[in-house]
């Protein structure tokens, strides 16, 4: 451990620290699971004394951090992006689960996120024009329309969440951060594009569906915008997050967009996550600050490899810091 009063200490410590958050960090399914309960009291009783986990998308780049700054982070993204019925017709494949998997195994947490491509008219011009289907721009498809009932727009909804969560029950087992619809304020993907109402409706759908069609209880539901009038509701969410891609050499806190998404929640004790960063900000700048993030998750290659965004020694003495969590730090929160 990297505290000189430590967090835990064996079964019986965390099994406190978890009762003693479990007031302030429970679940919107009311029939959750054991284990996604357990992991979201982890997240909100950590955050609150100021510590924050680390994690990183893809597997193969988590491994990196392993071998070149010598710790793994607690957290792996990964992405069901290649799963969407679409993306599937036209050739793709997928070996998230397996990774999600794998990670779990060591005792990590998954958090996944959807770049759902789009149900229909996506752009096969070119060879490799289809790739693009979950950016607004590479299809034709129109969610305003799609989200009502009687269109047959729904029905592909309908058969791609179906889809999606026929692989979610393969870890049916693991508590699953669950990130759908990132971004959506920003209007480059599709599920944004048409505004905020028919979002909405879309992530009430995926969220009915995926819990009480489907019992998917160990889903925790990121939402990931700081813009008050797309969020879904304090009853449709357990964390709440933001992605940010600061200028090079900026590992300031974020203290502002923190501080935004405690008043999108009404200033409630869900934890509050940076879900996708380029640059990782500096464990003494956000402890100064106050800004309380349950983890950061920073983007994969060059983001994370590379010397222009994290350099190697500020990688090395951020995941050394007594306040960043790594792998190694976090036996048993998943069991």
């Amino acid at each position: 451990m990297r505290f000189s009063t430590p967090l835990f200490s064996g079964a019986a410590g965390l099994g406190l620290l978890l009762v003693q958050a479990a007031t302030a960090a429970t679940p919107v399914n009311p029939n959750a699971s054991t284990p996604a309960r357990k992991l979201l009291s982890f997240l909100a009783n950590t955050s609150s004394n100021g510590t924050t986990l680390s994690g990183q998308q893809e597997l193969e780049d988590a491994d990196w951090l392993a071998k070149n700054v010598g710790y793994s982070p607690a957290i792996l993204g990964v992405d069901l992006m290649d799963y969407s019925p679409s993306r599937v017709q036209l050739g793709a494949s997928a070996n998230t689960i397996e990774d999600a998997i794998s990670y779990a195994k060591r005792g990590g947490i998954i958090t996944f996120c959807w770049h759902w491509g789009a149900p229909a008219g996506t752009n096969t011009s070119t060879s490799d024009s289809w790739y693009n289907n979950f950016y607004t721009e590479g299809t034709t498809f129109n969610l305003s329309t799609a989200i009502q009932p009687s269109s047959p727009g729904y029905k592909l909804l309908i058969r791609d969440i179906d889809a999606i969560a026929k692989q979610l029950a393969r870890v049916k087992d693991i508590p699953i951060i669950f990130r759908p619809l990132h971004e959506a304020d920003g209007g480059w993907f599709w599920w944004g594009a048409a505004g905020p109402e028919p979002c909405k409706a879309l992530y009430n759908l995926l969220f009915d569906r995926l819990t009480n069609t489907h019992g998917l209880n160990n889903l925790l539901w990121e939402w990931n915008s700081k813009a008050p009038q797309w969020y879904p509701g304090n009853d449709k969410v357990d964390i709440v997050s933001v992605d940010v891609y600061a200028d090079t050499g900026d590992h300031s806190s974020q203290i502002a967009d923190y501080r935004a998404l405690q008043a999108l929640t009404g200033n409630s004790t869900k934890p509050i996550a940076l879900a996708e960063v380029g640059n990782i900000p500096d464990p003494a700048q956000t402890l100064k600050d106050g800004a309380k993030w349950a983890y950061w998750l920073t983007w994969n290659g060059d983001f994370i490899r590379g010397e222009e965004k994290n350099p190697a020694a500020f990688k090395e003495r951020v995941f050394a810091s007594k306040s960043v969590l790594t792998l190694d730090e976090i036996p048993g929160v998943i069991a």
